[in-house]
């Protein structure tokens, strides 16, 4: 797999890993998870304290709900290191034939993740935090801001977390973060703090009540999320489970401040992450590749667009004291520092409008290439419109202002989470978990690359990059034809240059290339798009428009122009011939079938018709299609 690289870019990932689970399973049906004890006012359960679920109705909390939970013990990746359960010799290679019962091994030898504790007493870290005033001299001094930071790097947490089971961990500190001894003020707790880096609990949820039977024959993983466990057996849960800590969550948030004290943007691009995760576990569904790779596309996507917005009605709603509104942040970072985007010819701003941010692309703009392609294809259910309008609110508002309304943004984050929970068990996203496989990401790649705004951002411009890598699997001539040389012009264009220090970002080294512009972009895009699918401009797009005039502060010469049009037309004859081909095979194999089935339009130069087709009709074909599979 090819990725964009440069120091400061590949610490965002190396740093960073999403974290994997053990051996996989059968996934569970969407919508077939149990539901987690809820509370609307706190109280006594058995002889233990239940808190007031953080679980939110409607949503995808579900998924990874047990991670959210403040009543269960948090046992020390410690307890699974027995040889007779997860620390028994291991495999001579640890990737990717990971060997049940050697879990522990393979995570504390090649996982970062171990290693995330000794990254926060690193003297980066440390002097991260002065900067954050959350040390002074070698004293934590702000309690709350040293827990957002261990909730990400440590599995046992934190000084303000009140584990309320009985049997749970008491208020454990660790002002003492980085000695070997404790400062001799601290109390006793200090020296049972466990700093084990990203453990077990982190991932596979606190073990308190499943710990004694989770090896029991009769013991089902789908039926114990109720109990604490993350069901990671299932791509969509991992990857929602890992996004917590890339992206944020209710009870975490790296945020604006954090970054300008010098910790890397968090860039969370789970197929990416996931090929790169040592891995202690085994994937069955993996000897798949065309449908695996795709899969983890789609999971990752849905899961950053569920975790950003959980994080933003965090931060809007003044629920988490790490943050402020308005959280830069949740804005993309070439709004404001222009040399982390796309190079581009803006010249200075003459008037005296309010500057208002850009809301950021990264974590929505791949589900929306997916929707906008189901409506092309007439395949679009009121989920898919709902789901696209919802996400558009947000944007909207964020971009009202500079300060835009907090109670605002809160409230569309919320509405939006719900319709993306209603589309994930609806039948567009029952639909496309069963069909979605490379060869349908290639083409919505295709589709993404004729929409006016997929090239106009840095960020967008690599989540087409990136989806168009996770579509591997179904490049014309295998990862070395005729898109190889396309993609990795992409890449270097697009990967940040050498940085000589955070806090001087924008000075780039000598003799490294500058970023690509717009229209370069634009073009290496449409080269890779046309060896996937049809490409059609939507009516918004610059190459419909007249001479002159700008994308992204940059000007489509004639001759830019000439040439992208020359491409398309290559494109549009190649799949033109392809698609004559198809249906003479097609004829020749099926001589008495009235017509040969499709699975895009032709190409049209604008958007067509939205067709919305029932719930009903779109499981007919669903059910006709497997009943003609052999």
């Amino acid at each position: 797999m090819w990725f964009i690289r440069s120091d400061q870019f590949a610490r965002t990932f190396q740093a960073f890993f999403a974290l994997g689970l053990f051996v996989i399973g059968q996934p569970p049906a969407m919508g077939q998870y149990p539901s987690f004890p809820q509370a609307d006012i706190a109280g006594i359960d058995d002889g233990r304290f239940v808190p007031v679920s953080p679980i939110i109705p409607g949503t995808l909390d579900r998924w990874h709900g047990p991670l959210l939970r403040q009543d269960l013990k948090i046992n020390g990746a410690q307890s699974c290191a027995t040889a007779s359960c997860h620390a028994g010799p291991r495999p001579g290679i640890a990737q990717p034939w990971a060997s049940r019962g050697s879990e522990y091994s393979l995570w504390l030898e090649n996982d970062p993740h171990a290693n995330s504790w000794r990254t926060i007493c690193g003297d980066e870290s440390v002097d991260m935090m002065k900067r954050l005033k959350i040390m002074v001299g070698d004293q934590i001094v702000d309690q709350a801001g040293f827990d957002n930071c261990l909730s990400c790097h440590n599995s046992t947490r934190r000084y303000n977390e009140p584990r309320t089971s009985g049997h749970a961990n008491t208020h454990e500190v660790a002002g003492a973060v980085c000695r070997d001894q404790p400062i001799a003020s601290m109390p006793d707790d200090v020296h049972r703090f466990q700093r084990e880096g990203v453990g077990c609990s982190a991932c596979h949820g606190p073990s308190e009540i499943w710990i004694q039977t989770h090896f029991a024959n009769d013991w089902a993983s789908q039926d114990a999320t109720g109990q604490g466990f993350v069901e990671a057996g299932d791509l969509y849960v991992r990857a929602r489970m890992c996004a917590s800590c890339h992206i944020g969550d209710q009870d975490r948030d790296m945020n604006h401040d954090i970054i300008a004290a010098g910790h890397p943007a968090l860039r969370y691009e789970f197929a990416t992450f996931h090929a790169w995760q040592p891995k202690h576990w085994r994937d069955d569904e993996a000897a798949d590749s065309t449908r695996y790779e795709a899969q983890l596309w789609l999971a990752g996507q849905v899961a950053a667009t569920d975790a950003s917005l959980s994080l933003l009605q965090t931060r809007a709603m003044d629920g988490h004291t790490a943050s402020q509104w308005p959280e830069l942040a949740s804005l993309d970072c070439a709004s404001c520092h222009h040399d982390l985007g796309l190079d581009n010819q803006r010249g200075p701003i003459t008037d005296t409008r309010k500057a208002v941010g850009r809301y950021s692309q990264w974590n929505d703009a791949g589900l929306r290439w997916l929707i906008n392609y189901r409506m092309e294809t007439g395949a679009g259910t009121q989920q898919d419109f709902e789901l696209l309008a919802a996400l558009d609110q947000v944007r909207d508002q964020m971009e009202s202002g500079p300060a835009p309304d907090a109670s605002h943004v809160a409230g569309e984050a919320a509405a939006a989470r719900q319709a993306l929970a209603r589309w994930v068990d609806g039948t567009a996203g029952i639909q496309e978990r069963q069909i979605f496989r490379s060869d349908r990401l290639g083409r919505v790649v295709a589709s993404a690359a004729g929409k006016t705004n997929t090239f106009q951002t840095w960020e967008s411009a690599v989540q087409f990059y990136l989806a168009a890598v996770a579509a591997r699997e179904s490049w014309p001539g295998g990862w070395n034809g005729p898109i190889k040389n396309s993609a990795d012009r992409m890449r270097n264009g697009l990967r940040y240059p050498e940085m000589i220090d955070v806090s001087r970002y924008a000075k780039r080294s000598a003799g490294v290339k500058p970023t690509l512009s717009v229209n370069d972009t634009m073009r290496l895009g449409i080269e890779i798009a046309g060896w996937l699918g049809p490409v059609s401009l939507d009516a918004g797009h610059p190459l419909t428009s007249a001479v002159g005039d700008r994308t992204n502060d940059e000007t489509i010469s004639e001759s830019m122009r000439i040439e992208l049009q020359s491409i398309l037309r290559r494109i549009e004859a190649r799949w033109t011939a392809s698609e004559a081909e198809r249906k003479r095979q097609f004829e020749q194999t099926n001589p008495n079938a009235e017509a040969m089935p499709t699975e895009t339009k032709a190409k049209e130069t604008v958007r067509p018709k939205r067709i919305i087709k029932s719930d009903e009709q779109l499981l007919e074909e669903q059910r006709k299609r497997q009943q003609a599979r052999p």
